[in-house]
């Protein structure tokens, strides 16, 4: 991809540029290392981009872009900015935030943000849930336990324990969940691209939970953990065929939002490793 961007700098100013890579980018005008007119007026945040498919489009966007007074840049970022929408922190590639944007153009436009994942473990199986059959995105798939974005101002535990009642229904503390880590993930989406950096959590309860799902999920299943190993391997070798739910439900491979190899291989790292908090 390649962007034209608009910076809004710490004095207020606006700094107008292009690249083929606005994570690093932003990072490098964050660290003094970017264009000369933003050294010295970190931190700097995203007040404006624009993608297009070639280098030459983007260029001369960017020359038009430059012809504008202050006023008519500030107009612009005005009507790229939705009222009444969820708007998601953006991070540069040293996980710097850069301010705020639509979430529907963090998305589209594969904006770095964050998200957290949370993987209900119990009497040795995995709960999933299934998305509701109305969502406009994955309708009726089957995904880990609770998933969700990180809401501006909010940590990744305070999401974790949201998502978990918003989506599973269930009541869970900070102090009950483990920390697994952090994954990046780089995936095609229907509108657009995800670019995420995403906080594992793992919640191990004594019993199977009382779940109560939210209107997002149609219902809650549990798939034996072993089981959930075997149809990763074989959905990343390629494989056809289907998970086996508790109870004898045969899931196709397909039939999962996504799989999450390098997610997977960090949580088994976690759990074999014998931490807990």
């Amino acid at each position: 991809m390649n962007y034209v961007y608009i910076l809004r700098c710490a004095d207020g100013t606006l700094y107008t540029g292009w690249t083929n890579d606005l994570t690093r980018r932003l990072a490098a005008h964050n660290g003094g290392k970017g264009a000369k007119y933003t050294r010295g007026r970190a931190p700097v945040t995203l007040a404006f981009s624009q993608v297009f498919d070639t280098r030459e489009e983007a260029m001369g966007y960017e020359a038009a872009i430059k012809k504008l007074s202050a006023a008519e840049k500030e107009s612009l970022i005005a009507a790229q900015s939705e009222m009444n929408c969820e708007y998601l922190t953006v991070y540069d590639a040293d996980l710097r935030p850069c301010g705020e944007r639509p979430r529907a153009l963090v998305h589209g436009q594969g904006l770095r943000h964050m998200v957290v994942h949370l993987w209900v473990l119990e009497g040795g199986r995995l709960w999933l849930q299934q998305r509701a059959f109305d969502r406009p995105l994955y309708p009726g798939l089957f995904d880990l336990t609770a998933t969700g974005h990180i809401d501006p101002g909010e940590s990744p535990v305070q999401a974790a324990c949201r998502e978990a009642r918003e989506e599973a229904g269930i009541a869970v503390a900070p102090e009950q969940l483990e920390y697994a880590g952090t994954v990046e993930q780089k995936y095609p989406r229907p509108g657009g691209f995800d670019n995420e950096v995403v906080h594992i959590y793992l919640y191990r309860p004594d019993g199977a939970p009382a779940f109560r799902p939210g209107e997002e999920v149609a219902r809650m299943a549990a798939l034996p953990l072993a089981e959930y190993a075997r149809a990763e391997a074989a959905f990343g070798q390629g494989q056809s065929g289907a998970a086996v739910l508790e109870g004898g439900e045969e899931i196709p491979l397909g039939g999962f939002c996504c799989w999450h190899p390098a997610e997977w291989k960090r949580v088994r790292a976690y759990l074999e490793s014998g931490a807990q908090r």
